[in-house]
């Protein structure tokens, strides 16, 4: 670093200093052809236009120009190299890339499903997850607390003196730093249109309003949120804060951003009127509504982009806020822990959202198609209302075609009953990418000798017995295999695992014929197939092989299996996860989603409605929770789920005692297609709700069938064990 900036003769020693100490994130993943290699039209490189401007990376990088010619060189290198070439080349988690690859596997499935012909269009959006995680609660909380002992001391002081200890009081509460606590701390106590004190003992009583009305732009941050009295926010309406109260509170406004209590972009909001924003700032609205600048997406385009590169497919990048808009909008629900139901619907969704936005929205197709760099003309377009879903919330707007076709893209009371038909549909393809293990041949304890008589231990050596050495206590596996095995009470099959450690082994026999590999399968799987007998006559201990075969000698993980009226994935030789999807009413979503009504006694009846809703589908179709008594146990359960309170009752940071609420979450927890467990102790289950385990192996039925699906499960092939 200090060679190079010995290169810039003008730089002074002090300066050198301080540009070697400084800490550079982020710029590892820009390419020096990025940077310098790639000029607009002016001859400027983008490290030129980030000296001379004002304007940061991101913004200069999606400048029409830059954008072509970006798109233009990606375009070049995706030709030269396949997609797993891409993929290691590019700078996004493990996560992503296997997330990217099903991606391009699920479109090659519906292009098969649609007879080979390329998809007209392709809607793509990613949903980043839910943040869990409080550490942005404390940052928050942080950045917040060093504002206010820094660049805001001195004005906190002369407007809200007690400040400081409110936060502190606040930042000890459980609930943390709530978005009511922040915007009221970020305003110095004061109602941000009038400058009236807010009282913080009594913030439920207060409005959260948005800066421009969700007609003009759909933006729910908190650069557009505002705390304010109720009275004050009705007589607002639709209005903005600069016309009513600009002339009293600008000044207020602009000591907050100063002082770093508010943004730059929630002061520009705070300052603008849409009846005469400037062209710069009307095209500044338009992209943050409709541009997705997530770099998963921009890969995915780019792939996508070079794969249709012959034919006439339209890749459309849609924004996730537009998704969420939608189902806030319409009232479709999001429950992720009911079912996985929730992916599917938006899918639709985007889908959805794709063809209305190419069909509505022309002159603004090049900030949301890939490749379309039809220049910008500022000059001909001109909107005052940037929330580009508003037409469709619109009651007055019955229909809406295409400008140009006059194609219907909306028809107002058809088009809401089709979405409704979707998001109601109580069966969906759901299907789980299969796989094997490679990695830890043991479990990694090391168990003593003295363990030996205990546990089944594996020797740490081959001339190393266990009962002098010790051992590990079990094998980590590959993949699996299901045996039939034979004895005078008839034919059963078992799930038996395929250890690690003897993948070499197989792989050489595979190399050599299918026969030596079958050989030494079995070989491999005898002494999990071993029984120890003691003769009654002379008390002799001997090992016996039961008489088995190899009914088929690789299933993978996750694998789906249906045996009756079950259906379920192989998690290992010894867990079953249920494959059924829970599909619950309108109203116990809506209870489950609620955050708790006014009347307790209401909101308790509805709870114990959704335990008995589940209750009637556990007892009709999950007929796999016999296992441990999960069934009948959750019936006697209900009998004391009635008496708990609606939510958790905390002793501090003890609870005291379990809700209704969470009990629900719980058992949801242990029903869903997954390897989660609830805990149900509160109802007398012991056992993790949704253990299914076989600790000998799973045992299978000869009706049992093996359904192999496609990524999308469009197409599947079903073998039946009794046919092997």
């Amino acid at each position: 670093m200090r060679e190079k900036l010995n290169e810039i003769t003008w730089l002074s020693d002090q300066q050198k200093d301080v540009l070697e100490s400084s800490r550079y994130q982020g710029w590892g993943r820009l390419s020096k052809k990025l940077l310098t290699g790639i000029v607009n039209d002016q001859g400027e490189r983008i490290i030129d236009k980030l000296w001379n401007t004002n304007k940061n990376f991101m913004q200069i990088q999606s400048d029409d120009d830059f954008a072509k010619r970006i798109h233009e060189a990606n375009a070049d290198q995706m030709q030269a190299v396949d997609v797993e070439d891409v993929l290691a080349d590019a700078y996004t988690s493990p996560q992503n890339k296997k997330a990217i690859r099903q991606v391009v596997k699920v479109v090659d499935d519906i292009q098969k499903a649609m007879g080979g012909v390329a998809p007209k269009y392709i809607s793509i959006e990613f949903t980043r997850s839910e943040d869990r995680n409080p550490r942005r609660t404390i940052s928050r909380q942080r950045q917040l607390e060093n504002t206010l002992k820094d660049t805001a001391k001195s004005l906190a002081k002369s407007i809200n003196p007690e400040l400081l200890s409110e936060l502190d009081n606040a930042a000890k509460s459980k609930k943390g730093l709530t978005d009511r606590l922040y915007l009221y701390f970020t305003q110095l106590g004061k109602d941000i249109y009038t400058g009236e004190p807010i009282n913080i003992d009594e913030l439920n009583k207060y409005d959260i309003d948005h800066i421009l009305p969700q007609a003009f732009i759909k933006d729910n941050s908190l650069d557009n949120r505002v705390l304010v009295l109720t009275a004050v926010n009705n007589g607002k309406s639709d209005n903005v804060p600069l016309r009513m109260f600009g002339a009293k509170m600008g000044h207020f406004w602009k000591q907050l951003a100063e002082a770093g209590l508010i943004s730059k972009r929630k002061l520009k909001n705070l300052q603008t009127d849409p009846d005469t924003i400037s062209k710069y700032a009307m095209h500044g609205f338009i992209r943050r509504q409709l541009v997705e600048t997530s770099q998963v997406i921009k890969l995915v385009a780019n792939i996508l982009g070079d794969k249709y590169r012959n034919d006439d497919t339209k890749i459309i990048e849609i924004t996730a806020r537009m998704n969420h808009q939608m189902r806030d909008e319409f009232g479709f629900i999001k429950n992720r822990e009911i079912n996985d139901y929730h992916h599917a619907f938006d899918a639709y969704l985007t889908a959805f959202l794709g063809r209305y936005l190419y069909h509505r929205y022309i002159k603004l197709r090049p900030y949301f198609v890939y490749g379309d760099f039809k220049k910008f003309r500022e000059d001909k377009v001109t909107m005052r209302n940037f929330n580009f879903l508003h037409d469709l919330t619109d009651d007055t707007q019955e229909k809406i075609a295409d400008a140009e076709t006059g194609e219907v893209i909306w028809d107002r009371e058809n088009s809401i009953q089709q979405l409704k038909d979707v998001y109601h549909y109580k069966f969906m393809l759901i299907s789980h990418e299969v796989y094997t293990l490679r990695g830890a041949m043991f479990n990694q304890t090391v168990y003593p000798a003295s363990d030996a008589g205990k546990r089944k231990l594996i020797p740490v050596k081959a001339d190393r017995p266990v009962n002098v050495y010790g051992g590990y206590s079990g094998s980590a596996d590959a993949y699996m295999a299901i045996v039939r095995i034979h004895n005078k009470k008839g034919d059963k099959y078992r799930v038996v695992g395929v250890p690690m450690r003897a993948l070499d082994r197989l792989d050489a026999a595979k190399n050599v014929s299918d026969a030596d590999f079958d050989r030494a399968l079995k070989d491999v799987l005898a002494p999990q197939l071993t029984k120890t007998k003691k003769s009654r006559k002379t008390g002799e201990i001997t090992q016996v092989i039961e008489d088995f075969e190899i009914v088929l000698g690789k299933v993978m993980y996750r694998q789906l299996m249906i045996d009756g009226d079950k259906k379920f994935m192989l998690g290992s030789s010894t867990y079953q996860y249920n494959a059924k999807q829970l599909v619950l009413s309108d109203q116990s979503v809506k209870t489950l989603a609620s955050k708790g009504r006014l009347d307790p006694l209401q909101e308790s009846m509805d709870y114990n409605n959704v335990y008995t809703e589940i209750l009637d589908k556990v007892n009709q179709y999950f007929s796999l929770y016999d296992m441990n008594k999960f069934r009948h146990k959750l019936n006697l359960g209900f009998s004391k789920f009635i008496s708990f309170p609606n939510h958790n009752v905390l002793d501090g940071n003890t609870k005291v005692s379990s809700g209704k609420r969470e009990i629900l979450q719980e058992i949801l927890n242990g029903l869903h297609a997954n390897p989660t467990f609830g805990n149900l102790k509160d109802v007398g289950i012991t056992t993790p709700f949704g253990q299914l385990q076989q600790p000998n192996g799973i045992l299978l039925s000869d009706e049992t069938k093996i359904r192999y699906q496609s990524p999308t499960g469009l197409f599947e092939r079903t073998v039946s064990l009794k046919d092997l």
